[in-house]
Order: structure tokens, then sequence, then C-alpha cells
């Protein structure tokens, strides 16, 4: 019993210790638009390590299918951040214009790295600022 005792108080403070840690990126405010012709999805990514806050982009063309993405750096940064768990992620849905196409955003928080994602055609971006 002392044993078991022992290692839920292991396993209670690793786990304390791992939510505590404080995220290095982060995303938020997803969103995304549509012209003729053209998707635009964008996000707001936080950079905490060197206080820099970047608006990322990503744009499918429907005609070639396409995707593409940039991030730019924007200035300011926001006092509070947004972001919970490993990794933010943060799922959109377009339906203008026939089908849906189905995006999300993911961010690495200890890393940085940042990209975009569709499911028709399924492929990826990558937008992480260099």
């Amino acid at each position: 019993m002392k044993l078991l005792r022992t290692g839920i108080l292991a396993l209670s403070l690793t786990v304390t210790a791992t939510v505590g840690l404080a995220a290095d990126y982060e995303i938020f405010a997803e969103f995304a638009t549509v012209e003729t012709g053209v998707n635009h999805y964008a996000v707001e990514r936080l950079d905490h390590k060197n206080q820099k806050l970047h608006h990322c982009t990503a744009v499918l063309d429907a005609k070639t299918k396409q995707l593409t993405g940039r991030c730019t750096e924007r200035p300011g940064f926001p006092e509070k951040p947004t972001g919970k768990g490993p990794n933010v992620q943060g799922g959109i849905s377009n339906v203008f214009g026939g089908l849906p196409v189905l995006g999300s955003w993911k961010i690495d928080q200890t890393t940085g790295k940042t990209e975009f994602c569709i499911s028709d055609p399924a492929q990826c971006v990558e937008v992480t600022p260099q």
C-alpha cells in the first residue's frame, strides 16, 4: 500500500509539473474568407520567446488545388495568452461555393512549427516564420 501511495504521489507531481509548463508558441483567432476561385484561411501566431506576433495565411486556389502559405510579423504583442494543452488547434470549415473544404491550423507549442492542412485535396503547408 505504501508503494502504491508513493507511485500515485509521483504521478501526481509529474502531471502537475507538465500542466504547469508555459507554451512558447500559440495560435488563436482562426478565420476563413472566400473570393472567386480562392479560399483564404488565417490565424494569429504568438511567439512568447521573442515577444512577436505574426499573422499567418494559407491560400487554396480552387482551379489548381494548390495550397500556399506565409506569416508576416505584426506590431505589438498581447498581454494575455490564449492557448491550452500541448498543441493549440483550431478547426474551420469553408462551405462557400459548393462542397466544404475543411481545414485546420496546428502549432507545436515547443518548437513553433506552424502548419495549415486541408482535407480536399489532402495537403498541408508549413507557414512557420523564418
